[in-house]
């Protein structure tokens, strides 16, 4: 009995950790710029399989992806989209430790005709 009890908790442990769905998924923080001139930025991320979908800076002045596609061999995201100003925004940026809870992806944010270092974390 003892060694099923164990059982049915390692296999429960497993499953609510492969339920937390593809890497791109979920809630990611961090910063557009460096130093002193760094923004917070926020995104909330989805994807249905085929298609990545997501919303910047959720909220009364979100906006969402337009056009989005990943590389998925290199973990490579682009996106391109308007802000509610209707401003040119996209951004590229790599996925890295894919597999760690506080995976992040790092690139380079494009708006208003200026490149900035572009860094998010999933929360």
């Amino acid at each position: 009995m003892k060694y099923f009890s164990a059982l049915v908790l390692l296999l429960s442990c497993c499953a609510a950790s492969a339920q937390e769905g593809h890497p791109y998924e979920g809630t990611w923080r961090g910063t557009i710029g460096a130093g002193a001139d760094a923004r917070p930025v926020v995104m909330i991320i989805d994807y249905d399989g085929n298609q990545l979908n997501g919303m910047i800076d959720p909220g009364r002045n979100s906006y969402r992806f337009e056009n989005a596609t990943h590389d998925a061999p290199n973990w490579k995201i682009d996106v391109a989209t308007q802000n509610r100003a209707g401003e040119s925004i996209a951004f590229s940026a790599v996925l890295h430790e894919i597999g760690a809870v506080n995976r992040y992806m790092e690139g380079t944010w494009m708006q208003g005709g200026e490149e900035q270092p572009f860094r998010i974390t999933r929360e």
